[in-house]
């Protein structure tokens, strides 16, 4: 089990990983590949890019509960 603190200390380890987090509408959104491209500086947010269609989205911090496989907890 991963703890939410450590998420971005992670991906930023990894480079490429998979992740699952819940979207603002409360749809869970599993990603198969993606890499971290930024931060914020207040610790809440990051980009990740999809890869295959290079898109970038906003990830809340908060809103991730997996990481490769492993359960992110609060």
């Amino acid at each position: 089990m991963i703890h939410e603190s450590k998420v971005f200390e992670i991906v930023q380890l990894l480079g490429n990983f998979s992740l699952k987090f819940v979207s603002k509408t409360g749809e869970l959104v599993a990603v198969d590949e993606c890499s971290c491209t930024s931060f914020h500086s207040s610790g809440r947010t990051m980009n990740i890019r999809l890869k295959g269609s290079g898109l970038v989205r906003k990830v809340v911090r908060k809103s991730v509960v997996e990481i490769n496989g492993e359960e992110v907890f609060i």
